[in-house]
């Protein structure tokens, strides 16, 4: 029984070292993807902050933008200035969108990114317009007018259902009409076709508009980047639970059959003890030597007479 209980023991431990081990690599291969799930989770949760942050701080520098060019001193300075501030956030931005963890949640930035680069542009030229423009700004200012335009062009059809209907609406707007009429005129050297209180009306309209299209299409790229972090998580814990679960199952049942092994048994012969030999057996058996060898002197007694 002690033998059988010692066979048994080392069956199982043969048993448990390999399911231990794919226990081990389960939990491993669990925790790997649960930590890079965290990670990708928290780098588009930080992504989604910064993206937010960043439009705000454009925002602001816009603001003071428009105070700085109505300052005397050199315009164009102060132009390229806030110029190359902005277009430094709006570079980071973009950076952020490149290396999003999920390439919806990329696509999803760029596209925030480019209508954010658009309100840029109209602001921009706007705040040229207003400052006052001379021969030499009113070549920035056409460009800057025709590169916004052209950017809205191209990314309105990849905006939310909500934003697209809301830029159509913009678009259709006497707003709209009266501000793009007037940028037109401020190109061309001629007079604007609007007084300046419609003009400014108007351009407060449209900016009001395209920021808010911009900021609703940050928060869209942000609640999918927030949702796909979060979806990637769950579906972490489901695998590293479910690998887990197959590992320990495994284990389970490979060694309740280790259990139920049938061990042989070997039964050593036993051992064979000598018979004591008694008197009467020493007395036969000295008696048949005895007659033994009475019959072999006999023998050789009448082979030498012979002779």
């Amino acid at each position: 029984m002690t033998y059988q209980r010692s066979l048994r023991s080392r069956m199982l431990s043969i048993a448990f070292v390999p399911c231990a081990a794919l226990l081990l690599v389960a939990l491993s291969v669990g925790g790997f993807l649960v930590h890079q799930a965290i990670h990708d989770r928290d780098d588009a949760e930080n992504g989604a902050v910064t993206m937010a942050g960043a439009s705000r701080g454009i925002a602001a520098l816009q603001r003071e933008r428009a105070v700085a060019l109505k300052a005397p001193g050199s315009r164009s300075a102060t132009y390229l200035a806030y110029a190359d501030r902005i277009d430094t956030s709006l570079s980071s931005l973009r950076e952020i969108a490149r290396v999003a963890p999920d390439a919806e949640v990329g696509y999803q930035q760029t596209i925030a990114v480019e209508v954010l680069t658009a309100v840029e542009g109209m602001d921009r030229s706007d705040s040229l317009a207003v400052a006052g423009i001379d021969d030499e700004g009113r070549r920035d200012y056409a460009a800057a007018v025709g590169a916004y335009r052209s950017r809205l062009d191209a990314v309105s059809g990849k905006l939310t259902e909500s934003n697209r209907q809301v830029y159509r609406n913009l678009v259709a707007s006497v707003d709209w009409s009266r501000f793009g009429a007037v940028e037109t005129a401020l190109s061309a050297a001629t007079p604007p076709p609007v007084g300046q209180d419609a003009w400014r009306v108007a351009a407060g309209v449209v900016g009001r508009s395209l920021g808010d299209i911009a900021a609703r299409q940050i928060e869209y790229s942000a609640q999918i980047a927030i949702d796909g972090g979060r979806r990637v998580l769950s579906g972490a814990l489901a695998a590293a639970a479910a690998i887990a679960l197959l590992a320990g199952v495994a284990m389970a049942i490979v060694m309740q059959l280790a259990r139920r092994l049938p061990i042989p048994v070997v039964r050593c012969p036993a051992r064979v003890e000598p018979t004591p030999l008694t008197w009467s057996h020493l007395v036969s058996d000295y008696a048949e030597k005895s007659t033994l060898l009475a019959h072999t002197s006999r023998r050789s007694g009448r082979a030498d007479l012979s002779r």
